[in-house]
């Protein structure tokens, strides 16, 4: 249930990441940050990435297996490895998730 403090605490936080990206932004123009870490920046998304989907992969039964019921083996690191080879084959976003998902059901059903 969302309460006041509730939407308070996610005012302010949105607030604050408002703030620090707006802090690289617009405080370009009066300082200049060093090459080492502009390079680096570049590997942030990748890692952030990686920080979402490697737990959400690996995690256990959450999501599908503990809403639909137990099953003998994982689909999501299946279905993983299977939209891995999609993106790599194609190098687009939508097919990726399509057959991901595909995928991700069609091993889980396949098992029953």
């Amino acid at each position: 249930m969302m309460t006041d403090s509730f939407l308070i605490v996610v005012a302010l936080a949105g607030l604050v990441t408002l703030a620090l990206k707006c802090a690289f932004i617009e405080g370009q123009q009066y300082f200049k940050l060093p090459p080492w870490f502009t390079e680096s920046l570049e590997f942030v998304p990748p890692a952030v990435l990686c920080a979402l989907v490697i737990p959400g992969i690996f995690q256990g039964d959450v999501g599908l297996v503990s809403a639909f019921g137990s099953v003998g083996v994982d689909p999501k690191p299946i279905a993983a490895c299977i939209a891995a080879i999609t993106f790599f084959a194609t190098k687009k976003t939508i097919p990726t998730l399509i057959i991901g998902m595909v995928s991700l059901y069609a091993v889980y059903w396949l098992q029953f």
